[in-house]
């Protein structure tokens, strides 16, 4: 069963509506490891790694350099 990668709510402030701006570390179809950094997110002015939660494929859903925002699913992990 593939595990979502989501945007996780603690990487920045609940009350900061402009989301961050999504950068792919893996290509999609990569196998990565789980705690793997797997994509970039930059918010303001801090960049901040996304790390994958289980190792396997990366299937990625999101275009690279797209606006994402807290609890969005961005990537499966087959």
């Amino acid at each position: 069963m593939p595990v979502p990668v989501t945007i996780p709510p603690e990487l920045w402030a609940e009350d900061d509506p402009t989301g961050a701006t999504l950068l792919w570390l893996r290509e999609d179809g990569a196998a990565v490891g789980a705690g793997d950094p797997i994509a970039e997110l930059l918010v303001e002015k801090v960049t901040l790694e996304l790390e994958a939660p289980a190792s396997g494929r990366l299937r990625i859903r999101t275009a690279p350099d797209a606006v994402v925002h807290r609890g969005d699913l961005v990537a499966l992990i087959d």
